[in-house]
């Protein structure tokens, strides 16, 4: 994996100063996107390619039962980006029932997308064939599409390597629709 690229994955989850995440196994599971019963106040965001809006009041609509039990959503901007990293937790000060997640359009050729499934940090997830990605255990889970970087971690130590990637399918899902 290039500098650049561990940068572009690893950085921002190390700014926010996540928790690392499980090691690489293979997960299997079926995150759908779903209309979310969230009463959060609007916030605004850029919209993907397809036209999908990446903020965090739609990403908390997508996904629905995902975060159901995390109603205190909060969204923050890195310096020196424009893309909104969200988190949803319990209540305002649960700091460690925080689960979060960050989406970058960022368009990867699809030969590197390739590359990468040889390398050490890959969970082999079958999903990810779906959306042309490969997944990365890089300290949160990381799903790289061609389009996209969707990082998803928690400081809640119950919520498990599994629920990580369903929010990312259910995020890449979501983006792709």
């Amino acid at each position: 994996m290039s500098a650049r690229l561990r940068r572009v994955l690893v950085v921002p989850v190390a700014l926010l100063g996540f928790a690392a995440a499980g090691c690489g196994n293979s997960i299997e599971g079926a995150a759908v996107a779903q209309p979310g019963s969230s009463d959060v106040g609007s916030v605004s965001s850029g919209t993907s390619p397809s036209g999908a809006s990446a903020d965090c009041v739609a990403l908390t609509k997508a996904l629905g039962r995902l975060v159901s039990d995390r109603p205190h959503l909060t969204e923050a901007v890195l310096p020196g980006s424009t893309d909104p990293t969200c988190s949803w937790s319990k209540g305002p000060t649960n700091v460690m029932s925080t689960i979060t997640a960050s989406v970058r359009p960022q368009v990867t050729d699809p030969a590197v997308i390739v590359e990468m499934r040889n390398g050490t940090n890959v969970v082999a997830d079958p999903r990810s064939a779906e959306f042309g990605g490969v997944v990365l255990d890089v300290v949160a889970m990381a799903l790289l599409t061609p389009e996209h970087s969707i990082i998803v971690n928690a400081l809640d130590p119950s919520v498990s390597d599994a629920t990580k990637l369903d929010v990312a399918f259910a995020i890449a899902e979501y983006l792709e629709n």
